[in-house]
Order: structure tokens, then sequence, then C-alpha cells
């Protein structure tokens, strides 16, 4: 087919969206329009900052919460958020942050050094099992206070609140990108006295009390959270969108339909099948991304209740034969389609001063000879197995591929399970699969955030894989000064995760983004973060939506 040909073809499949759109959406009930509106892809696992994790989550809890510092929305360098300044001792082991007096919370009560205190000790609790809590482990003692058991507590980590507006935090080694780490919406404080008073009711609209440059003022489960500006918070004046909804559409295709009726101002990855005829649109936002998709395995038992106890996928050769079985450029070329790139490593290309681990190539030979030495010629005997993704049309097409492909050169069959977004999150920890779709993006510029998720007992591991070699190689590199030594010990860490085999990188992410043109402060950049606090809009711009045309053959994003 000529690419003139395929290009008209998408373009009218856009055109027939915005139909269907008209046709589907026309009858339903809609709240007042907010000043900005967004898709959020799905609904967010928590409101509570310790314990929630993924991205629809961050977007909300980076309005509601800001921490000691916040990402710069163009570079996501840290910035001054309720600490104004910070310094830190001649040996990198002490920090002390300054927090800013007029900083309160939605209540009016000020925002203190022991608010800080008592938020960063629970998320590091083990009570309250935070899945992040692993990224603290550079404090003094937080290692031992969030392993230690009920009836052996160990004495509190060293975050300490010197008065009111003074926190110390003393490090059992340097670690320089503290600052970008504290912008985390994980580490943002909570208010001590409503979560006393209303227990685990108290993110709930009407009673969450925040910090950030919003409030909550309406959730409506697997619908939209209404969010309004805080009078109380300290840079309200630089806050310029008065009201913002964002919704938890199902779907990509229905978030494509309501951003193309111009019901919201933001979208994220539209339907693959139509990136062709949305290239050099004006609003198409498009980016490299930190950002690593992969498959995880479990490699302690399998999903289904009758499995053998001996799951094949605590074998590594079976592991192994799984991913060199997978083509990883048709892969992100011929199924995402949206500029993603094959990957051979694990830490996504293009941090600077760091050259990944790589991975062998795809060998489609090898992969069959493995799965034979394992005991499983051709696929025989090997069990029906379950892959597990979270509920999306892209990421479901992506699965269906993935699983295609093992059925075609390995003879293997697995059934694909999908689940919401928070209830995979939950099968995920508690090793309710066999494989699993993983997508991981960076919290900060550096190769300890992707190779610090795969430390034994880490919250975020849930492969259930560990070495001791590979702790240890992690835990020295992130004290290490030297630059070149430090990317030294994180390689040797990589390769050691590579060679087990746990987890099996396809592609690296993109960013592409739908933004209404009338939107402003809206900026790419390698973490995907754009805070609600730094955007606004052009109030009498018309929201971009089902006017903009196609682009011709010759259109390119950028």
């Amino acid at each position: 087919m000529s690419r003139d040909r395929l290009t008209s073809l998408v373009a009218g499949a856009l055109g027939l969206a915005l139909l269907l759109a008209a046709v589907g959406l026309a009858g339903r009930t809609t709240a007042p329009r907010a000043d900005f509106a967004f898709c959020n892809q799905s609904e967010p696992s928590s409101l509570d900052p310790a314990v929630s994790t993924g991205v629809p989550d961050a977007r909300i809890l980076r309005a509601l919460f800001e921490g000691l510092t916040r990402p710069d929305p163009a570079t996501n360098a840290p910035l001054p958020g309720v600490a104004e300044r910070w310094e830190t001792s001649a040996d990198g082991l002490e920090w002390r942050f300054h927090l800013r007096a007029d900083a309160r919370w939605s209540n009016g009560d000020p925002v203190t050094a022991h608010d800080f205190e008592h938020s960063l000790r629970r998320v590091l609790s083990p009570a309250t099992a935070s899945r992040n809590a692993y990224l603290l482990w550079c404090v003094e003692g937080a290692r031992e206070y969030t392993r230690a058991g009920p009836d052996a507590p160990a004495p509190p980590p060293a975050i300490d609140a010197v008065s009111d507006r003074e926190l110390r935090i003393r490090l059992v080694r340097p670690t320089p990108y503290l600052a970008s780490l504290l912008s985390y919406y994980t580490f943002a404080p909570i208010h001590r006295g409503c979560l006393e008073e209303h227990g685990p009711l108290w993110t709930q609209a009407g009673r969450l009390v925040g910090n950030g440059p919003f409030v909550l003022v309406e959730r409506r489960l697997r619908d939209r959270i209404r969010l309004e500006r805080s009078p109380t918070y300290w840079g309200r004046d630089e806050v310029a969108l008065g009201s913002v909804t964002a919704y938890a559409a199902a779907g990509v295709t229905t978030q494509l339909n309501m951003y193309l009726l111009g019901e919201v101002d933001w979208m994220v990855k539209p339907p693959p099948g139509l990136y062709a005829s949305l290239r050099g649109r004006e609003d198409l936002v498009v980016g490299g991304q930190l950002g690593t998709t992969f498959l995880r395995f479990n490699t302690h038992g399998g999903a289904f209740a009758d499995a053998p106890r001996d799951s094949p996928f605590r074998d590594p050769r079976v592991r192994e034969a799984l991913a060199l079985a997978l083509d990883r450029r048709a892969l992100a070329e011929d199924v995402m389609r949206g500029g993603q790139e094959p990957l051979d490593s694990f830490v996504p290309n293009g941090l600077p001063g760091y050259e990944p681990a790589r991975l062998p190539p795809p060998d489609v030979a090898r992969a069959r000879a493995l799965l034979a030495e394992a005991g499983y010629p051709d696929g025989r005997g090997f069990p029906r197995f379950s892959f597990l993704y979270p509920h999306n049309e892209t990421t479901r097409d992506f699965c269906e591929a993935v699983a295609a492909a093992w059925r075609r050169t390995l003879g293997l069959e697995c059934e694909l399970v999908n689940q919401v977004f928070g209830v995979y999150l939950d099968s995920t920890v508690q090793g309710l699969y066999d494989v699993a779709w993983s997508a991981w993006i960076g919290d900060y510029l550096d190769p300890s955030t992707f190779l610090e998720l795969f430390v034994t007992g880490g919250g975020n591991n849930r492969t259930g894989w560990g070495d001791p070699r590979y702790d240890a190689l992690v835990e020295e590199a992130g004290g290490e000064p030297d630059v070149a030594r430090r990317a030294a010990l994180y390689r040797e860490a990589e390769a050691i995760l590579l060679a087990a085999w746990c987890v099996a990188p396809v592609y690296q992410r993109v960013n592409i983004n739908l933004v209404s043109t009338r939107v402003r402060g809206f900026h790419d950049n390698l973490l995907d973060v754009h805070p609600l606090r730094d955007l606004s809009v052009v109030p009498d711009a018309a929201p971009r939506g089902g006017s903009a045309s196609p682009a011709g053959p010759d259109g390119a994003a950028r």
C-alpha cells in the first residue's frame, strides 16, 4: 500500500472517530467546563502520597500537595517548594531545609518542619508499606526502620525538625540528587490532624487537607476529579488556573474523542493507528522520554491455581527464551508506531555520563534451544500461563502482539488478563501473575531511579528476584563520589539484572501528548511531568479539536 493511500485511510479514521465522538458523547451530562480539563488515563489508585504509585496518581498529587522542592516544568531540575532554600554539609551527609514562613495548609494551618518529619518517617514506616520507601534508604537509619519487624522496632530515621521552619536530614552516603528526589510526590507532607481525625477516609473531598496549589472539591470514582486554586497556597499568585477537571476516561479512543470535541485540553498517547494522521498538527507534542517498557517475570510462582508448584518461570532459561523470542524492533516500530525505539538495556539511553549494560539481540533459534534445555521442546508440556496488563487499548495491542510471537516461535499459549490500573498494581505486588506488562519512567535524571527498583525486597521490585551482589553494587554506587566509578558500578549492577532475565526490556518510551493550542506553560521534558501549577490558558482562544486538519504525508512530529 502506498504511503499516500495509507495516510488517507488513517486520516479518514480520524474523521470517523470525531463523528462517533459526536454521536456517542452528545447525550452525556457534563459538569461546567473547568478552566483546564484533561484525560488522566485512569482512576488514581490513591490520593495518599505515601502509598500512591503510578502516573495518574502523580498528576493529581502534585496539584494537591507540595514537597520541600518541586520540579521545574521545563527541565525537571529542583526548584524551591515549601523549602525556600537548603544547604549541604561539606561531606554531603547532612542537609538542612529552611521552610517558607507563608507556607500554609488548605485549612490555614502553617506547614512546619514537624509535618515533614512526621510524613517522611511515615513513608519509611513498615506499617505504611509504601512501595517507594526504598528511595529514602540513603537516610541514616531508614533501611533498618523500614525493615524492622513489629517485635523489634528500630529507632526512627535521621529526619528531624530542628524548629518549626528548619528540617535536618542526615544521610549514610552522599546523595547529590536528594533535592530532586524530594520533589517526588511520595515525599510531600500530609496534615497529621486530618489523618488522625478521619483515618482511612482522610483523602475524600471535603476532608482532605493539602498544601499544594489546588484543593480537592469533587471526586467521582471512575469519572472525574475537580480541583480549584487554593487560596492559602504560598505561591497562589503564580497559579493561573482557577479550576481543573481530570477525567478518568476508560480507553484511549474515548479520550481522543473528548479531546477532538474540545471537552479536554490535554490527552496522553492517542491510539497508535492514528499517529500517521496526527503528525504535523500544531497541537501534537512529541519528545524523548526517560522511560522503559518491559516485561516483568514472576520468579517465585504462577498466578493460576492449577499451575504447578514448581513454576517454569523459576528457571532463568525459560525467562531468557521468552525474552529472546521477541523482535523488539518490530514491536516498537510496527506495533507502537509512535517513534519508540527498541531497547536492549533496562536504563534508557540518553542519561549524561552513563552507558547502559546491553542485552544480546533477539535470537529465536537460541530461544527454542533454551526452552528445550528447560524441558519444553517446541513448547510441549509448558503450562498455560497468565500475561497481565492494565486496561488500555494500546497496551492490549502490544500484549496481543507479544503473545502471538510466543505462540508462533515457541509454541506457548498464555491467557491475557487485563485489570484496571489500581488492581493491576496490587496483583503485581502480590505476585498474582506469571508475566506482566510493565513500564517505568524515571523519577529524576539518574540511573539510580531505575536500578534501585530491583534491590532485594524493594517495594517496586515485584519479581521475587534478588541478588546480594546486585544490592551491594547499587548501594556502593549510590555513595560513590567519583562520576566514572559510580557509572561503572551501576553498569555492573545492570549487567547482573539483565543476566538474571527477571525483566525483559522491549522499547524506550516517548512522550506523545495532544495539547490544545490555547494552553501555555506545557513543556516537553524527559520525565513527561507537567505540573498543573505552571499551566495557563488563553481564554479567548478556541480549543484545538476537530477543527484541526490531519497532516499530509509530509507531516512530521517534533
